[in-house]
């Protein structure tokens, strides 16, 4: 129950953390810092070699061309990859947010109140004291009794999911 513990208030203490992450990643999606097409290929047309230039001007070479559209499609399936891999990122940190929020939600409300300002919103002992009106072994009791009963969840969530790894033969 111990390690339990532990595991719920690393969450629960990373939880602001998380917020943040939310907030970057939101903002990234949102404003994605792409290299555009045009940019490479013209980046790519205008390097001609020495030669090419003294040749013709403005001649570019089906070679240049070839080179530029497969760095294009290179270009845009890297963007497609970052703009996936930050939305992956932003799912997997919302998924925990929801899941700390909802079990905290399930606790007794005091306790949830106190968890809630304390966690995620950051509050100090003595902040918290000021705007609940009641002594520090009060706070300290509810918080307490808080992270045993999410602890609790934690481990009945733990079993079902390890006895659903088990085989038929395993679960009797």
């Amino acid at each position: 129950m111990l390690e339990t513990r532990k595991k719920v208030e690393a969450d629960l203490k990373e939880y602001p953390m998380l917020k943040r992450k939310e907030t970057i990643l939101k903002y990234e999606s949102q404003h994605p810092q792409h290299v555009t097409e045009h940019e490479v290929i013209g980046a790519l047309a205008l390097s001609h070699s020495v030669q090419e230039m003294a040749g013709s001007a403005g001649y570019i070479s089906d070679k240049t061309m070839r080179i530029a559209l497969q760095f294009q499609d290179e270009t845009e399936r890297l963007n497609r990859d970052a703009s996936f891999e930050i939305a992956q990122e932003l799912f997997n940190v919302r998924r925990k947010m929801k899941k700390l929020e909802f079990y905290v939600s399930q606790l007794p409300p005091k306790q949830a109140e106190v968890i809630r300002k304390h966690y995620f919103e950051e509050y100090s002992w003595p902040a918290l004291q000021k705007e609940l009106h009641v002594s520090s072994r009060t706070l300290i009791n509810r918080r307490d009794e808080g992270l045993n009963e999410l602890a609790t969840m934690y481990q009945y969530m733990e079993q079902v999911t390890q006895s659903s790894k088990k085989t038929p033969e395993q679960n009797g």
